[in-house]
């Protein structure tokens, strides 16, 4: 393409080098002569390599372009048909971004930091925002490391992000196109089959995160029904990678279905610093049995609410314990009391003693009462790490007895049966460990809920039926 270097069409637009070519497209570096500015030249050639959907694809492209206006966002310039010694095509001018692709920075041995991703991220999905909710709604198609350009990086920020190549772009209507399009590793399983939805771009982003931390292609890593196994990969925090597992899910119900719904973990945790309560769970899909145990799963915080009876540990089990020796041994001592005051005092003695109980046996009962109707066993991401808390439920009955753990790192997650149809679930601790029994289906319930929040997996343990 060598010949088209310092030609000048409609007498503006001078041609100055090739930066891109794919099948039947040519991108050109050019010059505005009238505006003496760069602009980039994309060219669209009736040769050989010409298919009629390419042309479909382009006039798409410069209609949408055409249509949108945001700052990280080319501007469409002109478009306009060329007749050249190759033959006919068209060209649609733009505005010229002097930045660098992601690629690019990380094929020059860059890294980005965690909190560098999550500004990309969410300067992606802002874009994405204003694309997806346009009527039509734009879907890009194609986001991937290549067609993302970042500029003006600096220590204290990542730099700002530019959304580039709306080649693939589809506003979702009926009859649009089916043509199926992207690049593999960055597309999702449904865009194979020709069906994009905005949940498609978000697949996208997160593939594109995942290169970003891991400095490969998702193509190159390993999967397991479809999910993207990065996690060993790359260095960061539990609840960014359940966050990057959940915009890459394989199917997209059960990814956010909004660049807005996406961006809510990453706007609390960056800009209002709420607290995790406030983050709706996401993770959906999961079958939840009928069960006394009940679950409330945030980004950064997992709650698990247990009834005493199915829960257990070491502190809690000894307490447990104590408390009963205590209740038993006040239970004893009272009976004898009783019989040796009424032996020799006769009814003074049974009324000295029912004053006796009433005065000093309330406080002392109150203290043994081993009932407690339920326990808080509370999971929290925090530098890296996973800490465990467990506190008696606030809204519960309470005892001055009850076990009130501080946090503690989580270590191993193990899973098994003690006496079948009884099963336990096990969450083994710095200086503890804490477990909990169910049947079958709350067991493997709680296992799939705390497998996919912590990213351990669980280990099978065959427990005795004296375990628990």
């Amino acid at each position: 393409m060598s010949h088209f270097i310092h030609q000048v069409f409609l007498n503006r637009y001078q041609i100055e080098s090739l930066i891109g070519r794919k099948t039947g497209r040519r991108t050109f570096l050019a010059t505005d002569l009238e505006m003496e500015s760069p602009v980039i030249i994309k060219l669209l050639l009736f040769d050989p390599d010409f298919t009629w959907d390419d042309l479909k694809l382009f006039e798409r492209e410069a209609a949408t372009l055409r249509s949108l206006d945001h700052p990280a966002i080319p501007q469409y310039l002109d478009f306009f048909e060329v007749k050249t010694e190759f033959g006919k095509g068209f060209a649609l001018v733009q505005n010229y971004i002097e930045a660098r692709s992601l690629r690019a920075w990380i094929e020059s041995g860059c890294t980005f930091s965690e909190a560098e991703l999550k500004e990309i991220a969410t300067q992606l999905l802002e874009v994405l925002e204003y694309l997806h909710t346009r009527q039509p709604p734009v879907i890009h198609r194609d986001i991937k490391p290549s067609n993302v350009l970042l500029r003006n990086r600096s220590g204290n920020s990542p730099g700002q992000i530019y959304l580039v190549d709306f080649g693939s772009v589809q506003t979702v209507q009926q009859g649009g196109t089916m043509t199926v399009v992207g690049t593999y590793g960055y597309m999702p399983p449904e865009q194979f089959g020709g069906r994009s939805l905005p949940a498609s771009d978000l697949y996208s982003v997160g593939a594109t995160l995942i290169y970003l931390a891991t400095g490969q292609d998702p193509s190159d890593l390993p999967q397991k029904d479809l999910q993207i196994k990065f996690e060993s990969f790359a260095t960061l925090s539990h609840p960014f990678v359940h966050w990057i597992r959940w915009l890459t899910h394989p199917d997209f119900s059960q990814r956010p279905v909004s660049a807005t719904e996406a961006l809510q973990p990453l706007c609390q945790d960056f800009q209002q610093g709420l607290s995790d309560a406030s983050i709706q769970p996401f993770a959906v899909g999961i079958s939840r049995p009928a069960s006394k145990i009940q679950l409330q799963k945030t980004p950064k915080m997992l709650e698990i609410t247990v009834p005493s009876d199915k829960f257990g540990g070491g502190q809690i089990d000894r307490q447990k314990t104590h408390l009963g020796c205590l209740s038993s041994l006040g239970c004893s001592t009272g009976v004898l009391t009783f019989f040796l005051s009424v032996a020799y005092l006769g009814w003074s003695g049974f009324f000295l003693w029912v004053l006796l109980v009433a005065i000093a046996g309330a406080p002392y009962v109150r203290s043994i009462k081993p009932h407690l109707s339920s326990y808080k066993l509370i999971l929290q991401q925090k530098d890296g790490s996973i800490v465990v808390e467990v506190v008696p439920d606030r809204s519960s009955d309470q005892s001055k007895g009850a076990v009130e753990i501080p946090q503690m790192k989580l270590k191993t997650l193990r899973a098994g049966h003690n006496d079948v149809p009884r099963y336990r679930l096990s969450l083994n601790c710095c200086l503890d460990f804490f477990y909990i029994t169910g049947n079958r289906a709350e067991i493997q319930w709680l296992c799939d809920e705390l497998s996919e929040w912590t990213g351990l997996e669980f280990q099978y343990e065959n427990y005795t039926t004296n375990a628990v």
